[in-house]
């Protein structure tokens, strides 16, 4: 799947998360803006956007109130935490809530409008690749069962949790359409030869000032049949294991190379701990202990990876990460490249080996996210432009719906 579309999955995927069970009807069309006609589904949709988006503000707004509260004994008037906060008696930025809601859904559609209009003006549409992107994935959210949503909402496909919320597979589909073009242009925009390209240093100095890279490689502290273990002597020659891989690293193994050969290590650690048990358990005739656990180890296969697979990418300031806090401390300040060390962890229970890699040489990393990182410094800009060229649409809406059957406070209830 391209990185953009796979950008487009994440954004319509949260867009709908905590959407109320409402069984709205995507069969009709909620307002015109300039004309164009806008389905009810588009319309929940970017309401659900609107109502994250200032759950974010009054919990920045929380969090600032409670900071300043924290250092005055007299604070005593402040929520004990954002999730006490009664959404629909807050105000933000001068309106109530629910208004704000309804005028971001507003800025958001119009936007949606605009990002349409502004394509079919430069000649910009979708090739027969992205069209058959964007209906594979829609075809895997309506068809294909999915457990978690089994699990959490008892319901069997995506595509059915969507349709309970209002957003039907046609109006999911436009979604995506529309996103894919509104990246369109922004790339020709901001991207290379773009009316305001950003030039290749500006993108490298911005790249080597928010990112760091490292190669790692985890070893859990497991004994031989794969099982977490407190044993401090198999602690040891783990954490010997990862010093000898350093080594190698330092001595000008490939990464890759050291990599595979660790994982076949201990898949082979594991099947001969595996084999021995199930012969000890059940002998197999005409062959050994020794024949049998030979054949079981033989067997074991790991695919080797790709240099370009074995990065992973942090940011410098703000990085939230499972690896243990030292560990990224270390990798975040850091400047000593390409140098292998072991790092145990008795947080995460594993022993690490890591190489820190200047980020402004990976050149295959920069072109995948080249996108990514335009958005980053220039996506605030772009989306201003899209707002001013969208402000003066003209709103038909119909009322009942936008302020009654569709409103915040019938679709986001709260417990």
């Amino acid at each position: 799947m391209k990185k953009m579309t796979k950008k487009i999955l994440s954004g319509v995927l949260a867009g709908v998360l905590a959407l109320s069970l409402c069984g709205c009807a995507d069969n009709g069309y909620i307002m015109k803006v300039d004309g164009m006609d806008i389905r009810n589904g588009v319309y929940l949709y970017y309401q659900q956007d609107a109502y994250e988006t200032a759950n974010q503000k009054l919990n920045e707004i929380f969090n600032a109130s409670s900071s300043s509260s924290s250092s005055s004994s007299s604070s005593s008037s402040v929520a004990t935490s954002s999730s006490s906060l009664d959404f629909f008696t807050q105000s933000i930025e001068n309106k109530s809530s629910s208004d704000w809601v309804k005028s971001e859904t507003l800025r958001l559609i119009r936007q949606f409008v605009g990002v349409q209009r502004m394509a079919a003006e430069k000649g910009i549409t979708l090739d027969d690749e992205d069209k058959d992107e964007i209906n594979n994935v829609i075809k895997e959210m309506w068809d294909t069962e999915n457990y978690l949503y089994q699990l959490y909402y008892g319901f069997n496909t995506l595509g059915e949790y969507y349709e309970e919320r209002g957003i039907s597979r046609e109006t999911m589909k436009l979604l995506y359409e529309v996103n894919s073009l509104k990246s369109k242009l922004f790339m020709q925009m901001y991207g290379e030869d773009g009316e305001k390209a950003v030039a290749a240093k500006d993108i490298l100095d911005y790249i080597t000032k928010t990112y760091v890279s490292a190669q790692i490689i985890s070893i859990p502290y497991n004994d031989k049949s794969g099982n977490a273990t407190t044993d401090e002597s198999r602690i040891d020659e783990l954490n010997t294991l990862a010093s000898g891989f350093a080594n190698d690293l330092n001595d000008g193994e490939k990464f890759v190379d050291v990599q595979y050969e660790c994982e076949l290590y201990f898949k082979k650690e594991m099947a001969e701990a595996e084999a021995t048990e199930e012969y000890n358990k059940n002998p197999v005739e005409g062959k050994t202990l020794e024949e049998y656990v030979k054949e079981k180890v033989d067997e074991v296969e790991v695919e080797k990876l790709e240099d370009e697979d074995t990065y992973s990418v942090f940011q410098k300031e703000g990085e939230t990460s499972s690896i243990d806090k030292d560990l990224l401390a270390y990798i975040t300040t850091s400047t000593v490249y390409d140098t292998a060390v072991s790092f145990p962890s008795t947080n995460d229970k594993c022993v690490y080996v890591v190489v820190l890699k200047d980020i402004s040489k990976n050149t295959h990393w920069q072109e995948e996210n080249n996108e990514a990182v335009l958005t980053e410094m220039k996506g605030d800009e772009f989306n201003d432009y899209l707002d001013a060229y969208a402000q003066n649409y003209s709103v038909e809406k119909n009322a009942y719906l936008v302020d009654t059957k569709y409103s915040p406070e019938k679709l986001f209830k709260q417990n």
